[in-house]
C-alpha cells in the first residue's frame, strides 16, 4: 500500500503503468491492473490522463476466446524525440531517439574547432534531417568526460573552460529544449544497466570502470539508479590508493610496465568489490590494455575469492552503451519515472 497526496500518487500510478507497458509491450486494462497491482480504476484513470498528454495510444483489441474483446494499449514510440550527443575535445557522437527509448540513428564525426559550438550546429542539423511529431516532447542529454553536478562540470579536460559555467543552461537556451548533462562513464554504466534489463538480464548492481589513456573512471549502478556520492565524486578511480602512496593513477602511467598495469588493475577491481561487491564488474575504454584481459583476469581471481567475486566482462563496444545510457537519462526527464523505497519503521 502506498499513500501521498494525490498528485504525486498519480505520477505514481502513471509510472506503474508506464513501467508494464515497457515490459509488455501491449497490454489491457486487465493486464496492467494484475501487472501493477492498481485497481482497473486506478488503472483506466492512469490512461486517461496518459492518452491526453499523448504518452501511450490504443492498439487494438486483443483476441478473446469468447465475450467482449479488451482493448490493448501501448507507449506512443512518436510522442517525444531525443537527442543524445557525447563531447570529446576531438570528436562528438550522437543519437537520436524516439519516445520508447529506441536508438533510430546514431554517428560520429571529428571536431574541427570548438567541440561546444560544433554540438550545438549538430543539434540542428538533427533536429532538420529526422521530426517527429511537431507536438511531442523534445529532450537533449549531453555526456561529458568530468565529474558532473548540477550541470556544471567539476573536474576533467573541460574543467578549465567550463568550470564556472552552468553547462545544462547554456545548451537549454541556445537548443531551445530541457537539457540533461552526465558524466560519460556513469552515462556508459547506465547504458550498459539498462540494456541488460531490456535483454531480461538485469544485474544485481555493477561497476562500468573505463580506461581512456589519459584516466581512469567508473560508473557504478545499484538498483537501476547511478550511485554519485555526496559530491558527485563515486567511481573516480584515478585517486584510489595503492600500496607504498602511490595512486591508481601513478601505477597506469607506464603502459609498457606490464606487470605493474596487471596488479594494479587487478587490485583496484579488488578494493572496489570491498567496497560496493557489485554483481558485475565491465572493463573497457579505448585506453584499455585487451591484450591484457587474460592476465588481469587471472589476478583478479587470486585476489578475489570465488564466494564473493563479481562477474568480470571485458567490453570493447563502449560508445553505444554511453550513447543508450545519455537517452534513457533524456527519458527519464521527459516521462519522470519514481521509484518506491519501502521503509522499515
Amino acid at each position: 500500500m502506498y499513500t501521498g497526496k494525490p498528485e504525486r500518487m498519480k505520477q505514481v500510478n502513471e509510472a506503474l503503468v508506464r513501467e508494464a507497458l515497457c515490459a509488455r509491450g501491449r497490454a489491457t486494462k486487465a493486464e496492467l491492473s494484475a501487472d501493477t497491482g492498481l485497481s482497473l480504476p486506478t488503472v483506466a484513470q492512469a490512461i486517461v490522463g496518459m492518452e491526453r498528454l499523448g504518452e501511450i495510444r490504443a492498439a487494438g483489441l486483443k483476441e478473446s476466446s469468447g465475450g467482449r474483446k479488451a482493448t490493448e494499449y501501448e507507449l506512443d514510440a512518436g510522442a517525444g524525440t531525443i537527442y543524445a550527443i557525447a563531447i570529446e575535445r576531438d570528436r562528438l557522437d550522437w543519437a537520436i531517439a524516439n519516445a520508447l527509448g529506441t536508438v533510430v540513428s546514431q554517428g560520429g564525426r571529428l571536431v574541427r574547432a570548438d567541440p561546444v559550438r560544433e554540438a550545438l550546429e549538430l543539434v540542428e542539423s538533427m533536429r532538420r534531417d529526422i521530426v517527429f511529431r511537431p507536438e511531442g516532447r523534445v529532450v537533449l542529454a549531453i555526456g561529458i568526460p568530468g565529474v558532473v553536478q548540477d550541470g556544471r562540470v567539476l573536474t576533467g579536460e573541460f574543467q578549465g573552460e567550463w568550470g564556472d559555467a552552468d553547462i545544462a543552461a547554456y545548451f537549454s537556451e541556445r537548443a531551445g529544449m530541457p537539457v540533461v548533462v552526465e558524466n560519460d562513464i556513469n552515462a556508459s554504466a547506465l547504458g550498459y544497466d539498462r540494456r541488460l534489463g531490456a535483454n531480461g538480464q538485469k544485474a544485481h548492481s555493477l561497476v562500468y570502470v573505463y580506461f581512456n589513456g589519459r584516466c581512469t573512471g567508473s560508473g557504478i549502478v545499484c538498483g537501476g539508479q547511478v550511485l554519485r556520492g555526496a559530491a558527485d565524486f563515486a567511481g573516480e578511480l584515478d585517486y584510489l590508493p595503492l600500496a607504498g602512496g602511490r595512486m591508481l593513477y601513478d601505477s597506469l602511467l607506464d603502459p609498457s610496465d606490464e606487470g605493474t598495469l596487471v596488479a594494479s588493475i587487478a587490485s583496484a577491481l579488488a578494493a572496489v568489490n570491498c567496497v560496493v561487491n557489485p554483481g558485475l564488474f565491465i572493463v573497457g575504454g579505448r585506453g584499455f590494455r585487451f591484450d591484457l584481459a587474460d592476465r588481469i583476469e587471472a589476478e583478479y581471481k587470486v585476489r578475489v575469492d570465488a564466494s564473493v567475486r563479481p562477474r568480470l566482462v571485458f567490453e570493447k563496444d563502449t560508445m553505444s552503451h554511453y550513447l543508450y545510457g545519455l537517452c534513457g537519462l533524456a527519458l527519464d526527464r521527459m516521462f519522470p519515472t519514481l521509484n518506491l523505497v519501502v521503509g522499515r519503521g
